[in-house]
């Protein structure tokens, strides 16, 4: 009981911290928390592409979406982070790039403190631009779905984006309007026990991508739309691109996932 009853108010955190980072205009807004950190600039990067190792520092799906070409994928969230940062270093012997999803994100900054406390690595910087930057700068620098290039006209634009995310009360009403159509909980074990949105109709995948692959050929082949949640919104940018490489064209994403349900909650 009490585990059910924290894991509303551990959802939340994430989400309590977003009106600091909607009032700052610094288009880098972690950069003042850590001064001690080098940071590398796009173009620069492309410039002494051949003279770093570069770090991709997100989870493993995210990786498998989207990453800088030539990359070595090391979560900084895994334990073995420093160990795998040493071995690399010693391969290499490079200076090493860590870099994540981009501008709001901070674990390039806390990868590269990690690797220099941790794994005694000194020269590292955070290219804090992240993928998206890069990718739509260096599409020939970058993989997408496996594929060694990526194509300009594959990029997702923002406007597009918008197009599949609904607010969480329009996310309800429309799945509940369509009562045959899939909910996907995308969320870890830890994060949806005992809170369900739809709990006869939840589907628990996480990020299980062959899984999820037969489900979304399912769902396109009985031309049924498809709903998507997951713990804060952070990871359905990258789904997109997996749900349209499927060929699925109807779907929808919770904005803000778990926590703007939560926050819609707490506004009554």
């Amino acid at each position: 009981m009490l585990k059910r009853a924290l894991l509303p108010l551990i959802a939340l955190l994430p989400a309590l911290a977003q009106p600091l980072l909607a009032a700052d205009d610094n288009p880098f807004p972690f950069r003042k928390n850590y001064p001690d950190v080098k940071v590398i600039e796009t173009d620069e990067l492309k410039a002494k592409f051949e003279q770093y190792s570069i770090i991709d520092v997100r989870s493993p799906f995210e990786f498998g979406i989207m990453h800088i070409k030539g990359a070595h994928s090391v979560p900084v969230a895994e334990n073995p982070f420093a160990e795998r940062i040493k071995t690399l270093h010693k391969e290499a012997n490079k200076p090493m790039v860590f870099y994540c999803n981009g501008h709001t994100c901070e674990k390039a900054y806390q990868a590269a403190i990690k690797a220099r406390q941790m794994a005694g690595v000194s020269q590292v910087v955070a290219y804090d631009g992240g993928i998206f930057d890069w990718a739509e700068s260096n599409p020939k620098l970058t993989s997408l779905l496996g594929k060694p290039e990526l194509d300009p006209k594959a990029l997702i634009s923002e406007a597009k984006f918008k197009e599949h995310v609904l607010t969480p009360k329009d996310f309800i009403d429309k799945a509940r309007a369509q009562a045959q159509a899939p909910v996907i909980d995308l969320r870890d074990t830890f994060q949806s026990d005992g809170i369900s949105l739809f709990a006869t109709r939840d589907i628990r995948t996480g990020f299980d991508m062959q899984r999820l692959k037969g489900i979304l050929a399912d769902a396109r082949q009985r031309g049924q739309t498809v709903f998507f949640y997951d713990a804060s919104g952070h990871q359905i940018k990258h789904l997109q691109y997996f749900v349209e490489d499927a060929g699925l064209k109807d779907y929808f994403f919770m904005d803000g996932g778990m926590v703007g349900y939560y926050n819609m909650i707490r506004a009554k």
